[in-house]
């Protein structure tokens, strides 16, 4: 029996989920409905419509040579992509024979060269295959927004104690939106590329810690500033050489150290803002760092590698415990009560989860136990729902799993609970977009008082808080 079956039904085609109330799904009409209908929780919470017209184009990686300049001298060409795109691509332009009709030697040279060039970088991609992909791809790759390469919303962050939400667009910027001012204040700074995470600086109301291409880069904002833009000398840009792009950043729950991870890069770095230092946590197998997650309590710091690999770190002795998942990597996590680790590998409809006792404690016969299987299904609207997990978060009471899905425009919300050390995972609601919209990011807000407040990036631009409250009368 499927767990789907449990769910309430989704909303008719003109209607949308807006919350649940003390076990009332409310939906309502999806032009002219709206959440204060139902409650006023979210009353304050700031409102967030990312368009289109707010980014200008960008030209793509992918289409740098496009742009050469044809009437350049050879010399000149040769320069100029090699010092954009490298020295590789420098010998292909060299090696064309349309582009360098008059050179012929220069022209053979460079194709031998190529050739020898491509038999070494065959030979270190085969012991190093996480270094395959460069740039914008690895960052595309590895990441849990769906379609980051064309999605308006990119990636967001709240604040862990005050009602603040980052959230990084298409054009690079990052916006910050909070229910204390009315303005919105745009981070943005021209070493600021190809934004992959947000995280904010706990127990500071003004620092963000913001991945990009070229590294990590914190910016620190008088919150009572009238600025809307800025200045880049708020900016604090912390760059180590083969650590980039990076992929994810993660403050401790305690304030005091940023991590930073690559997908191309072994280390994981550990990062003294203050000091602009980092010391980096390597091992040799598993390849490139794509993510790590906090626990609760800052005592441990989940790792998954971009093979089947991944680690869970003791913060006290700085010691890892290496797992293997089970065909592919992981590509979600998130830490719980007591020490608990739900995670899902790529490909897979399974959530398993680690637990701290006889788990995480380094015993050989110790295992991860599968707690909720999200096998595809076609829900009676002829939606279907589940499958392949993209991305997963859980509320900061552990009391509701968020999953978003790979093949899946619908969004689905579990109850948990724990009881004994066991973890019971329960229906609570699907949550659909209006129109065509599919869910691009998730992420819950961290200081909601009266339950749990899911917020949702859709492919139109459009950020959604679905408030989940109990009321004290219930």
């Amino acid at each position: 029996m499927s767990i789907f079956q449990g769910f309430p039904d989704l909303p008719s085609p003109n209607e949308t989920a807006y919350c649940k109330i003390n076990e009332v799904y409310c939906c309502a009409n999806n032009r002219y409905g709206n959440v204060s209908t139902f409650t006023n929780t979210v009353n304050n919470h700031p409102k967030i419509n990312v368009t289109r017209d707010l980014h200008y184009h960008r030209l793509s990686d992918e289409n740098v040579s496009m742009y050469i300049n044809v009437e350049d001298t050879f010399l000149k060409k040769i320069s100029s992509v090699w010092y954009n795109q490298g020295f590789l691509e420098a010998l292909s332009i060299a090696a064309d024979p349309t582009t360098n009709r008059d050179n012929k030697i220069v022209a053979v040279t460079a194709s031998y060269a190529l050739k020898i060039a491509n038999i070494f970088s065959t030979f270190r991609y085969f012991l190093q295959p996480h270094l395959k992909d460069i740039g914008p791809k690895i960052v595309s790759k590895y990441s849990r927004t769906r379609n980051w390469g064309s999605s308006p919303v990119k990636c967001m962050a709240w604040h862990p104690h005050t009602t603040k939400i980052a959230i990084a667009t298409a054009d690079d910027g990052v916006r910050v939106y909070s229910s204390d001012v009315s303005f919105v204040s745009t981070l943005k700074c021209k070493s600021q590329c190809h934004v992959s995470s947000l995280s904010w600086r706990p127990y500071s109301v003004s620092e963000i810690a913001v991945g990009c291409e070229q590294g990590v880069i914190v910016w620190t904002v008088d919150p009572n500033s009238m600025f809307t833009k800025p200045s880049s000398s708020n900016a604090v840009v912390l760059k180590r050489s083969g650590h980039s792009p990076v992929t994810d950043v993660s403050w401790s729950p305690n304030g005091d150290l940023l991590i930073s991870c690559c997908g191309a890069d072994t280390s994981m770095l550990i990062w003294d803002v203050a000091m602009e230092t980092a010391v980096p946590l390597r091992r040799v197998a598993g390849g490139g760092i794509v993510f790590a997650r906090w626990s609760l309590n800052a005592s441990k710091i989940f790792a998954a590698t971009s093979s089947i690999i991944f680690r869970v770190w003791d913060t006290k002795t700085w010691t890892p415990e290496r797992w293997c998942a089970r065909g592919c990597r992981v590509v979600a996590a998130c830490w719980g009560p007591q020490d608990v680790v739900l995670f899902a590998a790529k490909g897979e409809p399974i959530v398993y989860a680690l637990r701290n006792t006889g788990l995480l404690n380094g015993a050989k016969d110790s295992k991860a136990q599968p707690v909720l299987d999200v096998t595809k299904v076609e829900l009676p609207s002829g939606d279907s729902v589940g499958g392949p997990i993209l991305d997963m978060c859980w509320d900061p009471t552990g009391k509701y799993l968020v999953l978003q899905f790979e093949e899946s425009h619908i969004i689905a919300v579990f109850c948990t609970t724990q009881m004994m050390m066991q973890l019971n995972v329960t229906p609570c609601c699907l949550i659909n977009g209006i129109d065509n919209e599919v869910p691009s990011t998730i992420a819950f807000q961290q200081n909601f008082k009266d339950g749990a407040c899911l917020t949702i990036a859709w492919s139109s631009g459009r950020v959604q808080h679905f408030p989940i409250v109990y009321t004290d009368s219930y």
